[in-house]
């Protein structure tokens, strides 16, 4: 159960920063997302994809003081930016690694509100909302309950009253399973394609913007229903050795065959939760094991959504 009020560091996330004239145009041909549909208020969830339409990173997008950022996990940071900025040379755009110049932390509860408040003035309304003033901004991820992401400019004033959660990341991790919201770290990158993901369930693809890196193969993958892949949540009681990237099995008779990834991995208060990649039409209830680990055992949940 999530403490009444929570705040942490998201230590583990980093910040991708465009500018100049091009660059809107320049990202709506590099991203899922239709950037052309972005607002100050509004922020979109994303895929970055090679031309064969796997994902180098996840990144939620914001707009602030005639930049774009992209907020993505620091593991990927690298390699995204890399592909990025490999075809921003012919366009009029400036993209940097800018993490070190932001904080990035989160929380909820009615403490958290209120220093939101102070500092921001109000609080955002629906889900992937955003407000936004001199002081950064704070996104609203609105699920079973409200959480707030906060980013930062390191120099501008900051949510101080509220002192961290102890393992705060970890719980920060386990909600976002919970919430059956995928992510890339670096053990996956460029394995999966979005929908494997449940991305489209997300609205992190926009099936109508036009061309971008690795639309083809991802509008294929929709129309002609290639993909036979789905993001499950999977949970166990106790403190399980699963690792991100690690391999899952599934039994069928006396033997144990492949089954899938695990895409996210957390361990909070005696529970272990999994977010992985398995066959679309795995069954709820099925026991899945990792097969480096086979002492370790999950079950498999449905997801808070609809899987299509």
């Amino acid at each position: 159960m999530l403490p009444s009020d929570f705040y942490t560091d998201l230590s583990d996330k980093g910040v991708i920063q465009l500018s100049g004239p091009e660059r809107q145009k320049y990202l709506q041909g590099q991203i899922t997302a239709d950037v052309n549909a972005l607002t100050g208020n509004n922020a979109l969830l994303a895929c970055h994809c090679d031309f064969k339409g796997k994902t180098w990173s996840v990144s939620y997008l914001m707009s602030w003081q005639e930049q774009l950022l992209l907020l993505t996990h620091q593991s990927v940071m690298e390699k995204s930016l890399g592909e990025l900025k490999k075809y921003g040379v012919f366009a009029k755009v400036d993209i940097v690694d800018a993490s070190k110049d932001w904080r990035v932390t989160a929380g909820l509860g009615k403490a958290i509100e209120a220093e939101i408040i102070r500092v921001f003035n109000h609080l955002p309304e629906k889900h992937q909302d955003y407000c936004q003033n001199e002081n950064g901004l704070v996104l609203l991820l609105a699920g079973s309950t409200k959480r707030y992401i906060i980013l930062q400019p390191k120099d501008a004033q900051s949510i101080v009253n509220i002192e961290p959660t102890k393992d705060a990341e970890n719980i920060w991790e386990v909600e976002d399973i919970k919430a059956g919201i995928a992510d890339i770290r670096a053990q996956t990158c460029n394995e999966f394609v979005p929908q494997m993901m449940n991305l489209q369930q997300l609205g992190a693809i926009s099936f109508s913007k036009g061309c971008y890196m690795g639309q083809e193969v991802v509008a294929r993958t929709k129309y002609l229903g290639k993909n036979k892949r789905a993001a499950f949540r999977l949970h166990a009681d106790g403190v399980k050795s699963a690792h991100v990237g690690d391999k899952l099995e599934r039994q069928l008779g006396e033997n144990w065959r492949p089954a899938g990834t695990i895409l996210r991995s957390a361990t909070t208060k005696e529970q272990t939760w999994l977010l992985a990649t398995l066959a679309s039409d795995t069954e709820i209830g099925s026991v899945m094991r990792v097969k480096d680990a086979p002492e370790s055992s999950f079950t498999v949940l449905p997801q808070p959504y609809e899987l299509t």
